[in-house]
């Protein structure tokens, strides 16, 4: 049976492949060349991002969970819930769910910069389920920061790629397990 998940997951790990290793824009201004740098960062995240829950739909597809286009878990806790809920078990979702909740994995810092990407300094978020502050909430002056969430590390291609090698070995290395059952 096919997976319909598995290329979606090639093609985000295969665009961040291509985003981390395009040529640097030589000639370029220096803000121009910083703006264009954090573009490419971002446009990474994104693909890096996109593979994973990719990834997470077809761990899903592959144990028949039976959910539709659409309706695809968007973390590996909820994907979990699903097996849990079907009386079934599976060691790759398990390990998925001990990386988002290991604060020292990989997958917990890339997770920290993609939720940093959709709050830019200033603590607004840009989330679409979160509305900001109403007409009539007080606005501080003074930076408030939030004590028990660790704070993202800043994009870097360095981190982009480590975490590319991580997702494209976690891939690997749990299709190849699937593979022998």
């Amino acid at each position: 049976m096919s997976n319909p998940y598995t290329g979606a997951v090639a093609s985000a790990l295969r665009k961040t492949q291509l985003i981390l290793h395009s040529p640097d824009a030589s000639g370029e201004a220096g803000s121009q060349q910083a703006l264009l740098d954090t573009a490419l960062q971002e446009a990474a995240l994104v693909q890096l991002w996109r593979a994973y829950r990719a990834f997470l739909a077809e761990q899903g597809h592959q144990l028949q969970l039976g959910f539709r286009p659409g309706g695809e878990p968007e973390t590996a806790q909820a994907l979990a819930q699903l097996v849990a809920a079907r009386g079934k078990f599976s060691a790759e979702v398990n390990e998925l769910v001990s990386l988002g909740e290991n604060p020292d994995s990989w997958f917990r810092s890339m997770e920290l910069a993609w939720q940093a990407l959709w709050r830019p300094a200033g603590g607004i978020s840009m989330s679409p389920s979160d509305p900001g502050p109403g007409p009539g909430a007080v606005q501080s002056l003074i930076p408030v920061q939030q004590l028990d969430q660790t704070a993202a590390e800043p994009l870097s291609r360095e981190a982009l790629t480590s975490w590319l090698r991580a997702m494209n070995e976690l891939v690997q290395r749990q299709r190849a397990h699937g593979e022998e059952w």
